[in-house]
């Protein structure tokens, strides 16, 4: 089987807690180089590759799955690493980079790696501004090469599922759904209150994940048409300081952003979405999608994940979805990026 041929830009945390264990369970991919311009995270992503490929060859053996136990071993024995892009680009065969960076180098790694010819994928946000969303595609229409902006949610099996459900047609016609992605703030690493660098604070980290999860359970055939900030709060820095990197620090990027969305189709449907993105915790409705006989909730008990449905009548049903793992939203979308460029199709 032809694997696609994947070099990651960017050794941090999203590859090393996300990427990096969801490529061992995508068979398509074959991660064959790591690019980052610090040496010492690059080092440290390679020990943990080679550390998690080991316990995946070790447990590939145990169940007596020796083609995937080979498979994993000529992988990591080949992986190379590089401190500079543009030398991984010309030595390296790629069929598509993986961007993991800070935001502010998500445009320019893109354009760069499109102009060479070599699909892309990029961790959300798509880059710091709009202007340079633009600068990217036309980088994509010249080089009709395929460019997937990563929203691992909607590959989420919670997500997906309740979105085969408000297709079903189980809670009539979705009107209202509300999404918050909240929790303290990143304030482990600086360059996410770096206005320069990340573009934006809570509502590019978090808020576009509630934004793209929203619209993708309401239907991606509907289109915003109205956008505005949500009161109390809008858009707007709760914390006057917070200990970054160990010393209180100023800040100018938000932290907590509330925002209303109405998504319109064609044909007249449509529905609102109130989205929270915040670094401050939640203090908005609890997820919920609300259509015109029922709702749909979310709900974690234990490892186990469940999705509530009540109607109109006060009927009750629920489906447990199991124990599932953020990195199967991760190897979902390399996974999709991979079979896109493997057929030629956009999906």
């Amino acid at each position: 089987m032809r694997r696609v041929r994947v070099g990651v830009v960017g050794s941090g945390g999203i590859f090393q807690g996300a990427h990096l264990p969801a490529y061992l369970d995508v068979a398509e991919a074959q991660l064959v180089a790591i690019c980052d311009i610090s040496e010492s995270v690059l080092r440290a992503a390679e020990r943990k590759a080679k550390s998690i490929y080991q316990d995946r060859i070790q447990r590939a053996k145990n169940e007596g799955n020796i083609d995937l136990a080979e498979r994993l071993k000529e992988d990591i024995e080949n992986l190379r690493t590089y401190t500079s892009f543009s030398e991984m680009l010309s030595k390296e065969n790629l069929d598509l980079v993986d961007i993991c960076t800070p935001t502010k180098f998500h445009s320019p790694i893109a354009i760069e790696a499109l102009n060479n010819g070599v699909n892309v994928m990029c961790e959300k946000p798509m880059a710091r501004t709009y202007l340079e969303c633009l600068d990217v595609v036309e980088a994509v229409e010249d080089s009709k090469k395929i460019y997937q902006h990563n929203e691992n949610w909607i590959f989420h099996p919670l997500w997906y599922n309740i979105r085969k459900a408000v297709e079903s047609g189980v809670i009539g016609e979705p009107q209202i759904v509300f999404m918050a992605t909240a929790h303290g703030g990143p304030e482990w690493a600086s360059w996410f209150w770096d206005l320069d660098i990340a573009g934006g604070g809570s509502l590019l980290d978090n808020g576009v994940h509630a934004i793209t999860c929203s619209w993708f359970l309401g239907g991606f055939d509907k289109k915003p048409v109205v956008v505005k900030a949500a009161e109390p709060y809008g858009i707007c820095i709760r914390m006057k300081s917070r200990i970054i990197q160990g010393m209180f620090r100023p800040f100018e990027v938000e932290d907590d952003a509330h925002v209303l969305i109405r998504f319109e189709n064609e044909v007249g449907e449509w529905f609102t979405a109130h989205v929270e993105g915040s670094w401050s915790h939640r203090d908005s409705m609890n997820t919920a999608i609300i259509g015109t006989s029922g709702e749909i909730k979310p709900e974690t008990r234990g490892e186990e994940t469940f999705i509530v449905i009540s109607d109109a009548m006060g009927g009750k049903r629920e489906f447990n979805l199991g124990r599932i793992t953020w990195v199967q939203s991760f190897a979902g979308e390399i996974r999709n990026a991979c079979n896109c460029i493997l057929s030629n199709v956009r999906s």
